[in-house]
């Protein structure tokens, strides 16, 4: 018998772990979770916008950031099967840069990679015709 013919002479071949492999699709629970999260996100910009200063050590803050890491991670490593999809991981990743929408100064000082960035997420939004930061008022690009 040849080596050839032989399965014994084939090199062990590596697979990626199940666990770090793309999803196909984002499964709706993790699409409700991160709708929840957003509404709390929202319920916290509006605090901080009436200037209540419940929280001065920024503590919620902290852990809406720290929620957002772990959805970020779970969300972005789902491959998109549908429109749908692909809008969530925009939303997400204008939730991330939510300064580049909301904060003037940063706004202002977008470099070009910043600003196309934005006009992407934009795009991907406005091409499936959803709004990318519902109930979130935005600052325009000069």
């Amino acid at each position: 018998m040849s080596a050839l013919s032989s399965t014994a002479a084939l090199p062990l071949i590596t697979t990626p772990s199940i666990a770090t492999a793309p999803t196909n699709g984002i499964p709706h629970e993790l699409a409700a979770r991160f709708a929840d999260f957003y509404g709390r996100w929202r319920e916290q910009r509006g605090r901080d916008e009436f200037a209540t200063v419940e929280d001065p050590e920024l503590t919620r803050w902290e852990a809406l950031n720290s929620e957002l890491a772990v959805l970020q991670g779970r969300i972005m490593s789902c491959q998109p099967q549908t429109v749908d999809d692909i809008v969530l991981q925009a939303r997400l990743c204008a939730l991330i840069n939510s300064e580049l929408w909301t904060d003037a100064a940063t706004v202002e000082a977008a470099d070009a990679g910043a600003r196309s960035h934005r006009q992407l997420l934009e795009n991907i939004a406005a091409s499936s015709g959803a709004e990318l930061l519902p109930g979130v008022e935005t600052i325009s690009l000069a």
